[in-house]
């Protein structure tokens, strides 16, 4: 019972160890005291399975997907994920050119910069010259990453940012959760341009969405943001391993790489997503931070202006339609209901213990889990939540950012809302209350915590 602790508390830690092993005793006892209904499946013994935290889930997917260069700067809780991919970097090699045909293996690159203003920067040099490029950071390491991720915007450059939210603003609680960057995220930067933004909700998401976080950042040629809140990066679950990593398939988009006098790095085209060439690989072309021409020539045109603009935000419509519905949005429970539960990122779990609760009562409730916000899936939502049916949010940020991002994109005004601020996850019995007292009070907004 107790040999986990022992690996972990050895040397100078051990004197740590009778400690936890006090702490856990205590927690067993209790938890065996504890009567629920809720009962977890066992899974079979010929099934193989991992167990990992969101951290190891991200890495995990990346390396799947083909990661070449990672960038960090050490912030809680991000770091372990690139400790994670320095550890477990040997993958096989996605050959571009006959010379990399000749490597059987290759390891991931991943560098500690000075700041997270080099990790980003760092990240889009590597993007720019072909590599398979990410970053992973918190809180205030993605502020510092505003002007890097515009440049990236602008230039067409795929890179993967990784963001792990904490609770803040500033410094905040560095070890606590939130899910209140949603509308940093989708709106860091000035000026506009196009970017994916996806949440998971459980470590099988994780790997999932970071493995695909890498194709659309090349296949669509922008930034993608991949959020996962502390709640998610910090716990474990056991993920049944029965994914065939050779039906996985790598898509780097479109790559030029024989020379071309008439080279155009950012041709209009009528998607928007134009032949990428890879340096000292293909054909010359120019960059800049400045708005320019097709052939990265900065200028101030007008007409030339607006065509840019036009191709850069077209390649977001071409996602949108690319993109499965299921990698967007899921419907869980029943199709037809009287109560809708809606919510994003760590609270899915929670969420289908609250439903399946519910519904074991006699109530018809489903969950509608949001997964992408940019595109974001709005004729499936505004159809999923135009039944009439009670609608209740919930959300760990105080504005209950998810529900004004579907009143945005569908109309919708969510009027009853379930928010927590403490930094602690949301817990069933929580949400299970105030889901009784919403039947009962008609309340539209409950702060979980409020109070001493």
């Amino acid at each position: 019972m107790f040999k986990g602790l022992e690996d972990v508390f050895t040397g100078r830690r051990g004197k740590l160890f009778e400690y936890n092993k006090a702490i856990v005793e205590v927690v067993y006892d209790y938890a065996k005291s504890i009567k629920t209904n809720i009962s977890l499946p066992p899974i079979k013994r010929d099934v193989r399975a991992i167990i990992v935290n969101g951290n190891e889930a991200a890495a995990i997917g990346k390396i799947l997907g083909g990661l070449r260069f990672q960038t960090y700067y050490p912030i809680t809780p991000a770091a372990d994920e690139s400790f994670f991919i320095e550890a477990h970097n040997i993958v096989s090699l996605d050959p571009v050119t006959e010379e990399a045909k000749a490597l059987e293996k290759a390891g991931v690159v991943v560098v500690q910069t000075e700041d997270e203003i080099s990790a980003i920067n760092m990240a889009i040099g590597a993007g720019i010259a072909g590599a398979r490029a990410a970053t992973a950071t918190s809180g205030p390491g993605l502020s510092l990453m505003v002007e890097g991720t515009g440049f990236a915007g602008m230039n067409e450059v795929p890179v993967v940012i990784t963001h792990y939210q904490r609770a803040g603003p500033s410094t905040g609680m560095a070890t606590r959760n939130s899910q209140s960057d949603l509308r940093f995220v989708m709106h860091m930067g000035h000026g506009e341009f196009p970017r994916i933004v996806i949440s998971s909700g459980d470590h099988r998401e994780t790997i999932e969405d970071a493995y695909k976080a890498l194709n659309w950042a090349e296949r669509y040629q922008m930034p993608v943001f991949h959020l996962v809140d502390k709640a998610l990066a910090n716990s474990y679950s056991t993920v049944v391993w029965d994914i065939d990593k050779k039906a996985l398939k790598i898509d780097r988009g479109l790559i030029v790489t024989k020379d071309d006098n008439d080279y155009r790095r950012f041709k209009i085209t009528k998607d928007g997503v134009s032949p990428r060439s890879i340096p000292g690989l293909g054909p010359i072309f120019w960059l800049t931070g400045d708005e320019h021409d097709e052939f990265g020539h900065i200028t101030e045109d007008p007409v030339t202006r607006t065509e840019m603009y036009e191709k850069r935000m077209k390649k977001l419509e071409l996602a949108d339609r690319e993109i499965p519905i299921t990698d967007k949005v899921r419907l869980y429970g029943p199709e037809s209901a009287d109560i809708t539960l809606v919510g994003w990122g760590s609270t899915k779990g929670v969420l289908l213990d609250v439903m399946n609760m519910l519904n074991r009562e006699g109530y018809r409730v489903n969950f509608l889990q949001l997964k992408m916000f940019i595109p974001f899936p709005s004729d499936f939502v505004k159809n999923a939540l135009s039944k009439g049916q009670l609608i209740i949010d919930v959300e760990s940020n105080y504005d209950a950012q998810a529900a004004s991002v579907i009143r945005e994109k569908t109309g919708i005004e969510i009027r009853h809302k379930v928010v927590k601020v403490t930094g602690r996850p949301i817990f069933v019995d929580e949400v299970y209350d105030a889901v009784k007292k919403i039947l009962k009070d008609k309340d539209e907004r409950i702060i979980l915590m409020k109070g001493p």
